[in-house]
């Protein structure tokens, strides 16, 4: 996807993050448990009845969310949920098989019944670690309706094998810790961006045999184990392919002992799902595996549809592990009638879905706007974007809807069937300006945008301006010869400050790269940035933050001095 360098927030919990994330987490988790068996569904008693009402709820369900109201309270609030209510709790280990009412094998938890995954997927967590955390994660399950968070971890752009190893490492556990205590599920992603993964496919056995040596015994981890290839076909023979790839990385993580899920990515931004069945890892006596889809609303319509339909028909096990209610490049137009034509499409085929992307960066992928201080939950209705609102309405519909088959006595009174009573449209309700295609609208890229999804609601701006700003920097994520560094810029008064602004400090570094913010001069380590057109007002209350990558000597701590604004 879409994947770029981000925005960050209030500096004290920046600064807070990038010392936990080089900090040890405990060893005691609530729900470890020893090595499951890959045959456990086999083993349950099914209860017909209840998976009966439950395909009937699911192969019914037709979403309608806004993104413009809540129709659902978010106030912060957590709630103190016994382990046994939980989701791990309620549906222990996960694996992959057929469910009555659903043509395509599918999740089943422990009980042998179907079972659907909603997450929340990370931004990279080389530029984002700040939001892997408990509290962050329990706001998503307690209010949010989430049961799943993937982490995004980038093997190139700076990540895992480009310096910052130590840091993904350590927020890796802290995340599968968070998600452990909480009951929830959680997707360890080899975040694999516009190549082939063969090229880093050494690396990526020892990453994988690592986690998976340490989380084999484990009811709640998920491998995901090439996130987007590209031009690299599922199977040509080659041994370059896909199929050679994920069967590689399957066997690693089966020979560690763990018989967790494992999700393999397909072509062209995991879009080509439909190649799957012609080769799938079962041929060669694989089980648990599944494959991934991944769509963006405002670029993804029929044409992917109809790929993810040829693929459930064939029989292929599908998970969407990441999509978008915006278009494919992160940051444009917003497509809510198709992002519900797709969660209708999903829901009715039991298939588990992850949205990117939690965090605050300004653009519409997000699910807070850039005035969202926290970054460890406990977030209100106010802090959420266009993403957020939909996301919450869509999963607390979702989870109303399994709580009602789960208490319901009638019994359903016609066959479920897993396509929709009623073709979902898969139009926008105006048409879009550009054709839909397979690929996105413009190249995934790991640079920074620099236009917000949507302009800050903007009052009347008074006559006379008395307005002030203030300033908050801070450095993160220090791999050495690199570090991000952010400055955010507060109005705390009644009054709007107009006409722009424009920032001078100083650095331990070079600027690399700059985002929300616009480069005037630099003499040395002195830099001169300003506002971009569309962030040059700051509203009484607003906060606006812009944020950079800086190159720096090894010998050096990263550091950001004598901020001054005019």
């Amino acid at each position: 996807m879409t994947q770029r360098v981000g925005l960050f927030s209030k500096a004290t919990a920046i600064t807070a993050a990038a010392i936990v994330a080089l900090s040890c987490v405990g060893t005691a988790f609530a729900f470890q448990s020893g090595p499951s068996s890959s045959s456990q569904t086999e083993e349950s008693v099914v209860d017909s009845s209840q998976a009966a009402k439950y395909a009937e709820a699911m192969s019914s369900f037709t979403a309608n969310a806004s993104g413009d109201t809540l129709s659902y309270s978010v106030t912060g609030a957590t709630k103190d949920v016994s382990a046994d209510q939980t989701p791990v709790g309620k549906h222990g280990k996960l694996s992959v098989g057929t469910a009555d009412g659903f043509t395509a094998p599918t999740i089943i938890d422990s009980h042998g019944q179907a079972f659907q995954l909603r997450g929340a997927s990370t931004h990279g967590v080389q530029w984002f670690p700040q939001y892997v955390n408990k509290g962050a994660f329990q706001s998503l399950r307690d209010e949010w309706g989430m049961n799943m968070v993937r982490l995004a971890l980038y093997p190139r752009e700076g990540g895992y094998l480009e310096g910052n190893q130590t840091q993904m490492d350590a927020k890796i556990e802290e995340g599968v810790q968070a998600a452990t205590d909480l009951g929830m599920y959680i997707v360890i992603d080899w975040h694999v961006l516009n190549y082939n993964p063969n090229q880093t496919a050494d690396q990526a056995e020892q990453f994988f045999r690592k986690y998976a040596e340490k989380y084999k015994s484990y009811d709640n981890v998920i491998f995901e184990i090439c996130n987007e290839p590209t031009g690299t076909n599922w199977y040509d023979g080659s041994s370059n392919d896909l199929y050679t790839y994920c069967k590689r990385i399957a066997t690693v993580i089966r020979d560690a002992g763990s018989d967790a899920i494992i999700l393999c990515g397909t072509n062209t931004w995991s879009q080509d799902i439909d190649a799957v069945s012609a080769k799938p890892l079962s041929d060669d006596g694989f089980k648990n595996i599944m494959y991934t889809l991944h769509f963006y609303a405002g670029t993804h319509y029929d044409n992917i549809k109809n790929k993810l339909k040829t693929a459930l028909a064939a029989g292929t096990p599908v998970f969407v592990s990441e999509f978008g209610i915006c278009d494919a490049s992160g940051n444009g137009g917003i497509d809510i009638s198709n992002a519900n034509d797709w969660i209708t499409l999903l829901t009715r085929n039991n298939i588990s879905f992850a949205c990117w992307s939690l965090c605050n960066k300004g653009e519409s992928a997000s699910y807070l706007k850039t005035s969202a201080y926290s970054t460890t939950g406990g977030w209100t209705a106010s802090d959420l974007s266009t993403t957020g609102v939909w996301l919450v309405n869509t999963n607390r519909a979702l989870e109303d809807l399994i709580a009602t088959a789960e208490t319901s006595s009638s019994e359903p009174t016609t066959e479920p069937t897993t396509e929709p009573t009623a073709e979902p449209s898969t139009e926008p309700s105006e048409e879009p300006t550009t054709e839909p295609t397979t690929e996105p609208s413009e190249e995934p890229s790991t640079e920074p945008t620099t236009e917000p999804s949507t302009e800050p609601s903007e009052p009347s701006a008074p006559s006379e301006s008395t307005a002030t700003l203030t300033t908050h920097s801070a450095v993160y994520g220090d791999w050495g010869t690199g570090a991000i560094g952010a400055i955010e810029l507060r109005n705390s008064t009644s009054s709007a400050w107009n006409d722009g602004w424009t920032v001078e400090f100083d650095t331990t570094g070079t600027i690399d790269n700059i985002w929300c913010a616009q480069i005037v001069s630099h003499t040395g380590n002195h830099y001169v940035v300003k506002s971009m057109s569309w962030n040059s007002t700051v509203w009484p209350g607003q906060t606006v933050n812009f944020g950079f990558i800086l190159n720096k000597d090894a010998s050096t701590s990263a550091a950001i001095t004598n901020v001054t604004i005019h």
